[in-house]
């Protein structure tokens, strides 16, 4: 064997040792990737998956007092108090239907000549509609409890949704005007030499583009108002067939009869109900949400 022979071996022989640590150090970084992700969900979803074990429970199991985890007998029917907020939960899908349409709806119409046109007094508008954001919102509430008194709203499920047809926010105007401002305004131009006016631009070209975005406010003002405490509190007074879900479980589970042990496990299934469309929301529009974030960093 030559000198040359040798030292090829012997290179041959280190490049593969090079690779063996490499793969068992990627397979170490796996592992334990893995590991962290799965912690990380059994932490997070324990607290889910103790209510929905608890609501599974019977009432003897909750006052026996002994230790397990698991229901040893299921009891279905604790769900069954779902009909006893079943109008609540008719006036929170009104609320949330009509907020996650017409709210991105409006944002888009507001946003539209930010975006694609120059015109007097635009910079002084948008900065003075920005400067709403700074705003807490406990300082908004008071006038906003007058103003709705003054158009005989307070008790009226429509002073929940009435906001929607206001513009929907400046945040979310802000957002549909950094991705309206990525597309491309030749499109408007050429829109225009066919004939077209600004309504049908918008109606059949820049609103369709915007969907995205459309999609992700209205996940976000769903998932927002679904279990929504404070609104409704203030606005909607003593009028009980106006509450919505979240308000309305608030008074039942302080109601002095509902408070005891062999209650919890109903009160444990309504909790698991009112979950679920947040939950379900997310897991079906994660990369609408996601994309949605990506679209607020977006530069005009």
């Amino acid at each position: 064997m030559t000198d040359e022979q040798i030292i090829t071996t012997g290179e041959a022989e280190f490049i593969a040792e090079i690779k063996k640590r490499k793969q068992r150090r990627q397979a170490g970084y796996y592992v334990a990737k893995y590991a962290v992700a799965v912690i990380l969900v059994v932490f997070f979803m324990f607290p889910y998956l103790f209510m929905v074990n608890k609501s599974l429970m019977s009432a003897s199991e909750l006052l026996a007092g002994d230790a397990h985890f698991f229901p040893r007998h299921f009891q279905i029917s604790n769900y069954s108090i779902v009909k006893e907020f079943w109008g609540n939960i008719l006036n929170t899908l009104q609320v949330v239907l009509i907020n996650g349409f017409f709210g991105p709806l409006t944002s888009c119409i507001c946003a539209f000549p930010f975006a694609r046109h120059n015109f007097k007094g635009k910079k002084f508008m948008f900065a003075f509609m920005m400067s709403t954001v700074l705003l807490p919102t406990a300082v908004l509430m008071i006038p906003q409890y007058f103003l709705y008194s003054q158009l005989n709203l307070i008790g009226k499920l429509s002073s929940q949704w009435i906001g929607a047809f206001w513009g929907g926010g400046a945040l979310n105007i802000f957002l549909v005007i950094q991705f309206m401002r990525t597309i491309p305004k030749d499109v408007d131009n050429a829109a225009r030499v066919d004939g077209a006016n600004e309504y049908q631009i918008f109606l059949f070209i820049v609103f369709p583009l915007c969907f995205n975005v459309f999609l992700y406010m209205a996940i976000g003002a769903v998932m927002g108002l679904w279990m929504d405490f404070q609104s409704p509190l203030l606005y909607l007074g003593n009028a009980q067939d106006q509450y919505t879900v979240g308000l309305a479980f608030y008074y039942y589970y302080t109601s002095s009869s509902n408070v005891s042990s062999n209650m919890q496990n109903r009160l444990m299934a309504m909790c698991v109900v009112m979950s679920l469309v947040p939950l379900l929301l997310f897991l079906v529009f994660q990369k609408q949400m996601i994309g949605g974030i990506k679209i607020g960093g977006l530069k005009g």
